[in-house]
């Protein structure tokens, strides 16, 4: 070999090895979530394994902004009146992540930093009423015996 192509692959070398994973470059290490929720009073807190709570969303604060990692997020949403609701959003990794994975510097930058994950971006909470739909089922025999029923 050369010493001018030699040099070549040395530079080459030097640059893809200084520069960040692809997926940290391209999609960056952080996102941002957003929430449809129902009703107006709903307060949902989101905590992950490790950080704690990452945010609180709410109809008129609907858009939270974290930081990409493996783990999954989970929500907790109250509201007065309705039942409590869990929910989790799945990490997953990303084309860019696996992109970098396989050609930058086998994905460490991007494994470290968190940029090789993504959650889905989008999510609707509807809250369920307490002694909602379900507590209030009618049997068919009791339907009937209720449709037989003189009003008063």
């Amino acid at each position: 070999m050369n010493k001018l192509l030699l040099t070549k692959v040395l530079a080459v070398s030097a640059i893809a090895s200084l520069s960040t994973g692809c997926a940290s470059i391209t999609q960056g290490t952080s996102q941002t979530l957003i929430f449809s929720i129902e009703p107006k009073e709903t307060r949902c807190v989101l905590t992950r394994d490790g950080d704690g709570q990452v945010g609180v969303v709410t109809q008129s604060q609907n858009t939270v902004s974290v930081t990409k990692d493996k783990d999954d997020i989970i929500v907790q949403c109250k509201a007065e009146g309705y039942k409590p609701f869990t929910t989790r959003i799945v990490s997953s990794a990303s084309g860019a992540g696996v992109t970098g994975a396989i050609f930058i510097d086998l994905g460490i930058v991007d494994l470290i930093n968190g940029a090789m994950w993504r959650y889905p971006e989008s999510h609707n909470i509807n809250m369920e009423k307490e002694g909602g739909p379900t507590a209030t089922k009618q049997t068919p025999s009791e339907v009937a015996q209720t449709e037989k029923t003189p009003q008063q």
